[in-house]
């Protein structure tokens, strides 16, 4: 991480040998402020003893976030580092602001500088509310269709797309005063296994990982990217350790991975944040305490979502104890107050930037519809039947939506209802006689939902819900037309459908951007960010 100007380096300088030992663990701590007034007051009221170095914020309104930090901010001793995920721009994360589509809508998309202005979205909304690093973007690589954590997330499969675009979401936002996060070293998407529920595993040889996330990564660290995430995956072609249960170590608690490959072989100089430490990929290899020390003693800057004071406290004393080394403490409380020097935050000004003017807002939700309309790709229409040219006006239709979680598709029958139809709608339906009902509509609309969803488990379309396939209603109906607006990967279950859409994404203007497809006002040429998206089992 490069200072700009001497007096940054002065900062840096003065402000590290002003903090003891005790200040210095401290700013490695990056708890969440999520839980509401009384959970933020409870933090502030803690920092005076325990001054961490950033703090983690999750979902509420604008007023809310700026009155958050502002308390949080005044409560520091020294600046905050500020976090959120802004993976689709600022829309998960400030309502009312623009929503992008997901990262692999940006993949098929594939122009760099609709991806450019993703990460200036993030950036210009996200330090609107205080927010001055976001862990964005992810750029594990979608190589199994079942992986439950990338999928969606992901930008694709191929380095070769996957770099230029994910290297302009990073200029993006770190040329609008924000930092960028590369995750999840080493790379997921290998295997089917969550992380936040069990120690994912990349599986890949070293070669092979070389060609593929290391490639991506190496590549990133390169062109400047400040941060980067470690996640709590296996990686045993670097480090083959298995406990007395035969489980791999995920990275978060390797030295190997995180001193030796990443602060090593791939040289990054930046910032290393880890996942969540209470997520399941660690949590069930370590118990609380002991992730924590481990952690740090790997090669970690932060630790994100400490318990505190608890952990605090055994990761003080384990220093003191020499379990960890001090001179890995002074290092990682460097890097802190580095980051927020790059960051400008010693300046103590004002923590809020001004929110984009008309001008910008109008530029920045139009790259947003234009990723939406540019991500839409027919992946099969063997029936001829797309676009839907001979649907009768006024015409009564049905929307079916397969989803987890509670997902919905609002805009789905919204825009249908503007053009003039009739719009029914089911959500999961358990019904094995659909293809009975499916007779009382001219035209049927079966959209998938499913999506990277932590804990979920699965992005496959897996449920009751499954049984209005029973009769295979779709062999008799005339109109019936299905789209992905999550997992791309149907096919390889549904292979006798008679045409599929991928839009990769359910974000307002996928949605919009569908309709508009069904009825051939907008072309579907998109070419797919991932293979295999109809391989058969056998």
């Amino acid at each position: 991480m490069n200072l700009q100007s001497h007096s940054d380096e002065k900062w840096v300088a003065e402000t590290f040998a002003s903090l003891s030992l005790e200040q210095q663990v401290a700013q490695l701590m990056l708890p969440t402020i999520a839980g509401g007034d009384e959970h933020v007051q409870h933090l502030a009221d803690l920092i005076p003893q325990i001054p961490v170095g950033g703090v983690f914020l999750s979902s509420g309104t604008a007023e809310q976030h700026r009155r958050h930090v502002a308390l949080l901010q005044e409560a520091s001793p020294l600046p905050l580092l500020v976090a959120a995920d802004l993976e689709v721009g600022p829309g998960e994360i400030i309502p009312d602001t623009v929503f992008f589509p997901e990262g692999l809508a940006v993949g098929a998309a594939a122009d760099t500088d609709d991806a450019y202005l993703l990460g200036k979205a993030a950036a210009l909304y996200g330090r609107s509310v205080g927010i001055n690093w976001t862990f964005s973007p992810v750029v594990d690589l979608n190589i199994n269709p079942d992986n439950p954590v990338t999928n969606t997330r992901a930008l694709g499969d191929d380095p070769d797309r996957v770099i230029p675009l994910a290297a302009a979401v990073i200029r993006g936002i770190q040329e609008h005063g924000m930092a960028a996060c590369a995750k999840h070293f080493p790379g997921d998407g290998v295997d089917d296994l969550d992380q936040h529920t069990t120690t994912s595993v990349n599986s890949l040889p070293l070669d092979k990982w070389k060609q593929l996330h290391g490639r991506v990564f190496s590549s990133l660290y390169r062109r400047g990217v400040l941060t980067t995430m470690v996640g709590h995956i296996a990686f045993p072609a670097f480090d083959p350790h298995l406990d007395r249960r035969r489980a791999p170590r995920p990275a978060t608690a390797s030295r190997r991975i995180v001193g030796d490959l990443l602060r090593g072989e791939l040289n990054f100089d930046g910032l290393i944040v880890s996942d969540d430490m209470n997520m399941g990929g660690v949590a069930g290899y370590l118990s609380q305490s002991e992730r924590m020390i481990t952690a740090l003693a790997a090669g970690h800057d932060m630790l994100l979502f400490p318990n505190l004071p608890d952990d605090y406290h055994a990761v003080l004393a384990a220093v003191r104890s020499g379990r960890i080394p001090a001179e890995h403490i002074h290092a990682a409380a460097a890097r802190v107050l580095r980051l927020k020097a790059v960051l400008g935050l010693h300046r103590r000004e004002s923590p809020f930037s001004p929110e984009p003017d008309a001008e910008e807002k109008k530029l920045l939700s139009a790259a947003a519809r234009r990723i939406a309309r540019n991500a839409l790709q027919l992946v099969r229409d063997f029936n001829g039947l797309l676009p839907l040219r001979d649907l009768p006006a006024g015409a009564k239709v049905l929307t079916v939506t397969l989803a987890a979680d509670g997902v919905e598709l609002p805009l789905v029958d919204e825009e249908l209802g503007r053009r003039g139809y009739q719009v029914e709608h089911l959500r999961n339906p358990h019904d094995s006689l659909f293809h009975l009902r499916a007779r009382n509509y001219e035209a049927v609309f079966v959209n998938f939902a499913f999506r990277a969803t932590w804990c979920h488990g699965s992005v496959r379309s897996i449920g009751a819900h499954n049984q209005i396939f029973m009769h295979s209603f779709y062999s008799e109906h005339p109109r019936a037309v299905f789209t992905s607006f999550g997992s791309p990967y149907h096919l390889r279950v549904f292979h006798t459908l008679p045409n599929y859409i991928n839009a990769f994404s359910i974000c307002p203007e996928s949605q919009r951007a569908a309709v508009a497809a069904w009825f051939g006002e907008i072309p579907m040429n998109a070419r797919s960010p991932v293979g295999n998206l109809e391989r058969t089992r056998w």
